[in-house]
């Protein structure tokens, strides 16, 4: 295929897609304006409601750019844990806002502390922010969610759900220090003789992973049926995913615990429940860590990105926008035109160079270039 016809092939996947945006409900992200954030200038930036694309070299700030947009959205980063680390060097804060064509929301950290502002007044919960905007990021970072160990996707399917239920984000940060103050009773019980304060944990480990064991079972076919989708789409015949759980039908049981009460105090952990659990993926039947190549997986990483974006859209009624950052670099051409043309939320696309050297007049497609931090808005190329 000749660089002409391979500009061509892409050129009208994405105008293809634009066609298809404007059939559906779309949150779009109309400005940003971002201080102190990494290595990124003072700026605000106005975006197309459709496509955005940011191009420039590599440590330009390009991905710094989409994470700034990821963070206005969901609080978090999807790179670092360390919120301090998104400091710009030599200042001791950083904020950004984020206005959209319904909503607006601001976050601030200092490094120790964040405070988060959603239409003008201050969130004290995590859970009442996250979602206000609906994102989705695709990175080619996201292989690790098929060859990385359960953390990951147990990672992905937990965000998937806090995205569209405020009160599993409640839940999940819960679960975990109460996983964590278990342990910490267990490994000393011996010595200090807790065992009526382990009873009590135990009561609230058992009811709060339940409910994370109730939603992780609502979700669980409506992935399934996306990943199928989404994975034929990509060239993945019959793409599919397991839950596999360290529970007799993913709920935590008395009986259960009792039975494993002398390991877990041998061990000094808690060994059961959402937090040991794994998805398993499968293609034709067959384990997919163990025969998919490289191509394969890095389809099924997309895939399960976009059944994430299909099943925010199913919960809210809205297309949540997409973050792509070098997601379809290693894409062979067909799977390249196919992936432009199936997000229908809002794209910010973020590249060394352009999927293809789109015209003027496709006014729903806007162009950046990235260079030292600066994001200046530009001409197609």
């Amino acid at each position: 295929m000749n660089l002409f016809r391979v500009n061509n092939f892409l050129d009208i996947a994405v105008k293809k897609a634009i066609i298809n945006k404007e059939k559906s409900a779309i949150m779009s992200l109309k400005t940003i304006s971002v201080n102190s954030f990494r290595n990124l200038a003072d700026t605000e930036l106005h975006f197309s409601p459709h496509f955005n694309f940011f191009t420039g070299n590599n440590g330009a700030g390009k991905t710094n750019l989409l994470e700034a947009i990821y963070v206005a959205g969901t609080a978090s980063s999807f790179r670092v844990r360390e919120n301090r680390i998104m400091i710009r060097d030599d200042e001791t804060h950083f904020r950004v806002e984020a206005t959209t064509n319904k909503k607006n929301a601001s976050i601030y950290c200092d490094g120790t502390r964040k405070k988060l502002t959603l239409q003008g007044n201050e969130v004290k919960r995590l859970s009442e922010y996250v979602g206000w905007l609906g994102i989705t990021m695709l990175s080619i970072e996201d292989l690790w969610i098929i060859r990385g160990a359960p953390v990951q996707r147990r990672s992905f399917y937990d965000w998937l759900i806090s995205k569209v239920s405020p009160r599993y984000v409640d839940d999940i940060l819960e679960y975990k220090k109460l996983v964590s103050q278990r342990n910490r009773i267990l490994q000393t019980i011996h010595s200090n003789g807790n065992q009526h304060v382990l009873e009590a944990y135990t009561e609230r480990y058992i009811s709060t992973g339940n409910r994370i064991y109730q939603e992780r079972k609502r979700f669980l076919p409506i992935l399934k049926s996306s990943l199928i989708d989404f994975g034929t789409k990509l060239g993945l015949k019959n793409f599919t995913i397991e839950y596999h759980s360290t529970c007799s039908d993913m709920e935590i049981d008395h009986d259960q615990v009792e039975q494993i009460y002398d390991r877990e105090i041998q061990y000094g952990r808690t060994i059961i429940g959402p937090h040991r659990d794994d998805l398993h993926l499968f293609m034709e039947q067959h384990p997919f860590q163990h025969f998919a190549s490289e191509g394969q997986e890095r389809a099924a990483a997309i895939s399960m990105k976009l059944a994430e974006a299909s099943i925010i859209c199913g919960q809210t009624g809205e297309h949540p926008i997409i973050l792509m950052d070098e997601a379809i670099g290693e894409l062979d051409m067909v799977k390249r035109k196919v992936l432009l043309e199936l997000p229908q939320g809002q794209v910010f696309y973020a590249s060394t160079q352009l999927p293809s050297p789109l015209q003027k007049k496709d006014k729903d497609i806007k162009y950046f270039t990235v260079q030292g931090g600066t994001i200046e808005a530009s001409a197609p190329y």
